[in-house]
């Protein structure tokens, strides 16, 4: 085994080529035992079922999210409107990401391993086909071409121009990282940096690159009738001491991943955020002797906090973006040498305490952060094989039960599923539009407007017993927990719950409703 490993680490490209083939061949089975969730599969249908461009961007507007992905997916339905081929296409994104770390980061081996294994890349960004892979492989990607921007800024320019529109964070790191190239070239003589990039290189680069923000910025405002994350309103503009400590937190998840315990309780929240925090200070102090690295970590920190909190909470797929920052950051930093320039430029009583501080922590640098990576790591390890042993949705077992049990008479049913948003995965899996009564006609994606109305379920019956009059056929009623209501008209059968999924909003009940003789 020693020897295996000597000769694996001897070559740093037989290593990244061999890590990567075994990323793929464990990602393969494992995407493909994985079932898809609604965030997943209600992309997929509103890029199927658009008629057309227009209508495609007209529907990602009410999404809260910019184009790339959806782009990507519009080019692979013209191969097969089977979403497995969105999962083989995320999987090698995801590849793809690993290939980069493992060929061209700094990170010794044993890190970059780890880091590969961890929460991020193993599991959210490599099971679940969102919009992030691609935005982490592009963080990647501008990490990989960085030194070119001394000659020309073009290559990084596309990047950024395609960062912005993958999703609202990358959108923030994008600003970032532009904000910090513009930073380095303003600032390169006290900095010791030589741009030789020619005017036109740079103007026509920043131009891309700031075409790239204002669309992205022109997609993620929402229409009027969005009421998706509370649309225009849904905004957090007064101080709330508790929702900012909430906020302060999510350092703490997105680096180590563990959730805080008694996250309801203040003391809790107050305690770690304030190790949030601490953890932000540990890296601006690592950082100091690199300005530029610190100016991104600042910025870039900042930036996604205050979204946010102004916004969205998130969950770890979202705030997961501090954590490919400060990896980006160490990234980076390995392209510059140690500068003193902050030092100089403050008062020499806080340039002492400073160099006091970096003295103090230096020999805390690597143990914290092979702490982070170990934490990820286990933290992907548990939730890869979790997903392999749990399903995420139980929409594809439900699925399944109904192409098995009516087989060729599936197209012959009247389906009504509520609520609609937790219907669309079936309906991604089962491959037609069902009845949502929420919007009270037949549909496969949902979009969260103001035309969307939330039902209790003796409003779905009210509904049912109307249609059911008027339609012959056979009526499978699909509800994601347990009927809570009656009616005297319907005559209400219970046929089969699939209680199996780790996604407690979509497990499902099966129902046959037909009028009461």
């Amino acid at each position: 085994m020693n020897s295996f490993w000597t000769k694996l680490t001897q070559n740093p490209i037989i290593f990244s080529n061999t890590f990567t083939t075994l990323f793929f061949l464990i990602g393969l089975p494992a995407i493909l035992n994985h079932a898809m969730w609604r965030d997943e599969l209600n992309v997929w249908l509103i890029v199927r079922d658009s008629q057309s461009l227009s209508e495609l961007f007209h529907n990602i507007h009410y999404e809260g999210h910019p184009f790339v992905w959806y782009i990507c997916l519009a080019l692979l339905k013209q191969i097969t409107s089977n979403p497995v081929i969105m999962q083989i296409f995320h999987l090698c994104l995801a590849t793809s990401s690993v290939y980069l770390v493992t060929r061209y980061s700094p990170f010794n081996y044993l890190q970059k391993i780890l880091y590969c294994l961890g929460y991020i890349p193993f599991y959210e960004y490599l099971l679940i086909s969102r919009n992030y892979a691609i935005g982490l492989l592009l963080c990647f990607l501008f990490c990989t071409i960085y030194p070119s921007r001394k000659q020309s800024y073009f290559k990084l320019a596309i990047v950024l121009f395609f960062l912005s529109n993958s999703n609202a964070y990358c959108l923030l790191l994008a600003i970032a990282f532009s904000m910090t190239l513009a930073c380095e070239y303003i600032f390169q003589k006290p900095l010791n940096q030589t741009i030789v990039a020619k005017k036109a290189d740079i103007i026509s680069s920043s131009l891309i690159a700031l075409g790239g923000i204002i669309l992205s910025l022109i997609q993620l405002i929402p229409p009027q009738d969005s009421k998706l994350a509370g649309g225009l309103t849904g905004f957090v503009l007064n101080f709330d001491f508790n929702h900012l400590v909430k906020t302060l937190i999510r350092v703490w998840n997105s680096y180590i991943i563990i959730l805080v315990p008694g996250e309801s309780q203040q003391l809790s929240l107050i305690i770690f955020s304030i190790i949030s925090l601490a953890f932000i200070a540990f890296f601006a102090i690592l950082f100091i002797r690199k300005p530029i690295i610190l100016f991104l970590y600042i910025f870039g920190n900042i930036a996604i906090i205050a979204f946010t909190y102004v916004k969205f909470l998130g969950a770890p797929r979202h705030y997961g973006h501090l954590y490919t920052l400060l990896i980006v950051c160490l990234w980076l930093a390995s392209y510059y040498p140690k500068s003193s320039l902050l030092l100089k430029i403050v008062p020499q009583s806080f340039a002492n305490y400073i160099v006091w501080a970096i003295k103090r922590t230096k020999p805390y640098h690597p143990p914290i952060i092979m702490l982070i990576l170990y934490a990820q790591m286990i933290g992907g390890l548990f939730t890869f094989s979790r997903d392999m042993i749990v399903p995420f949705s139980a929409s594809r077992e439900t699925a399944s039960y109904l192409k098995t049990q009516y087989k060729d008479k599936l197209n012959d049913l009247f389906i009504i599923g509520s609520p609609d948003y937790t219907m669309s995965p079936i309906s991604g899996y089962i491959n037609r539009k069902i009845y949502y009564p929420e919007i009270q006609k037949l549909g496969s994606f949902v979009l969260f407007t103001t035309q969307r109305k939330e039902l209790v379920h003796l409003e779905i019956l009210n509904q049912i017993s109307q249609l059911v009059k008027t339609n012959p056929k056979p009526i499978i009623l699909i509800l994601n927990k347990q009927l809570e209501a009656n009616h005297p008209e319907l005559k209400i059968v219970p046929v089969k719950q699939f209680r199996k999924a780790f996604n407690s909003d979509e497990r499902y009940h099966l129902y046959t409703v037909s009028q009461q003789s």
